[in-house]
């Protein structure tokens, strides 16, 4: 087991994270809780029966919450405990059998594929809801698309922002790199992989931040269009240069993704190996992530607890 690999990186992670909230101006305030200062959990551990935690940057926040509660521990000390690699990294760690657990979206296809050439069967425990969302930059007059109007524009057969009741401008549909938990998302709420057009290179966002940036900022940033996760949108990397675009005319909230209006709901997941034994400190921490201890964890950090 390697914890210490990729601890630096980790850290440096999420004082940007930190550093990005902190800046936010209109944005969900979600600097991190000062979970030592909180009520005794049900369930407490030392810094020896923690295990091994991986998972996705939208997610960091939430786990690094989790372990600082269940250890007794302040944020900061936390954050030097678990790792924060992206979806595809964290995916391979579990698959290596490097990690213990991992804070993800649903893995793609080859991601399943590359477990099972490995030996490895993957097994879920969802924790969060959340919204795969999509953006345009704020001065764009559309407010909302139907999902078959999004396909088109994925698809490549709606270029123009004037064939969906906005102007004269082409678009520039911006995707994400392969194996992420973006454009996973894209094959599983929008289009399967076969359909979605090939995105040209300099249209193809390798981090997560540079996409919504790229809609926000960038040059002919008013024609863009962008995919996320609404968490991550709302208060990771939130900007006023960009709007959430409303789908089949409702707009992303926690109201609307609470109450499953909004209509790509996407669940957050613990996911594990599944030959994970039953005694383990592993399966305690899903039951208490699933608990209501856990769910108000959730919310005190600005996610959107599954309570389904």
């Amino acid at each position: 087991m390697r914890k210490q690999a990729n601890q630096l990186i980790c850290l440096a992670l999420s004082l940007l994270m930190a550093l990005s909230v902190t800046a936010c101006q209109g944005g969900k305030q979600n600097g991190g809780t000062d979970v030592s200062a909180s009520d005794t959990p049900s369930l407490t551990l030392t810094k020896e029966e923690l295990p091994i935690i991986d998972g996705a940057l939208a997610l960091a926040p939430y786990y690094e919450a989790m372990t600082a509660r269940l250890l007794g521990v302040d944020i900061e000390e936390a954050r030097t405990l678990v790792l924060c690699n992206n979806t595809p990294a964290a995916y391979q760690n579990l698959t290596d059998g490097t990690v213990d657990m991992i804070f993800c979206a649903m893995p793609s296809d080859e991601q399943v594929k590359t477990a099972e050439k490995a030996g490895v069967t993957f097994e879920y425990h969802t924790i969060l809801n959340g919204g795969f969302v999509f953006f345009v930059n704020k001065d764009n007059p559309v407010k909302s698309l139907t999902k078959e109007q999004l396909q088109g524009i994925y698809k490549g057969e709606i270029t123009n922002w004037k064939q969906v009741g906005g102007e004269d401008l082409d678009i520039i549909p911006y995707q994400r790199n392969e194996g992420s938990g973006s454009q996973t998302g894209l094959y599983r709420f929008l289009l399967p992989k076969k359909d979605v057009m090939e995105a040209p290179k300099e249209l193809a966002i390798g981090e997560m931040g540079e996409i919504i940036d790229a809609v926000a900022h960038y040059d002919n940033a008013r024609g863009a269009i962008g995919y996320s996760y609404y968490y991550y949108v709302s208060s990771m990397h939130y900007t006023d240069q960009i709007k959430l675009l409303g789908i089949e005319g409702v707009v992303p909230s926690d109201e609307t993704i609470s109450d499953g209006t909004y209509p790509m709901i996407n669940q957050s997941q613990i996911v594990i190996r599944d030959d994970t034994p039953e005694d383990s400190v592993v399966r305690k921490i899903i039951a208490w992530v699933q608990s209501e201890e856990g769910a108000k964890l959730a919310e005190e950090n600005g996610y959107v607890a599954n309570r389904m």
